[in-house]
């Protein structure tokens, strides 16, 4: 049974982590996941199917059938992403400021989609 000095301690830890009340906090929560854009599905980009259809006509190269053509196309959205993800650190690593905590810590956390993408793309084929 928890004391009554306990059940202070959780509370008062619970009134600290139910996220923001305000309006300006509510909205600028919001935005976490926004800073680079790659929490969100590919964006619309009219090169990207010509590129995805090339990737799948190499990967195929010459044999086809229905499990492999499913197989070429997660691949290739996979190694879509992937290109994606690594255009935008390299962007940020030509604007950086390497004095900068927060620059740093925002560029370490594109590792979390890089291994994301590269997972997708090891279980689409994991020869590759």
């Amino acid at each position: 049974m928890a004391t009554a000095r306990q059940v202070a301690a959780n509370r008062a830890n619970a009134k600290r982590s139910t996220g923001p009340k305000t309006a300006a906090g509510k909205l600028k929560a919001s935005r976490n996941a926004f800073r680079h854009g790659l929490s969100t599905s590919l964006p619309i980009d009219p090169l990207s199917p010509a590129r995805a259809d090339a990737i799948v006509e190499a990967f195929l190269a010459g044999r086809e059938s229905a499990d492999e053509s499913v197989v070429a196309t997660e691949f290739a959205q996979a190694q879509l992403e992937l290109l994606r993800i690594r255009s935008i650190r390299t962007d940020m690593l030509e604007r950086i400021n390497t004095s900068s905590a927060d620059a740093l810590h925002r560029l370490l956390s594109i590792d979390r989609y890089e291994t994301r993408a590269l997972r997708r793309r090891r279980r689409a084929f994991p020869a590759a």
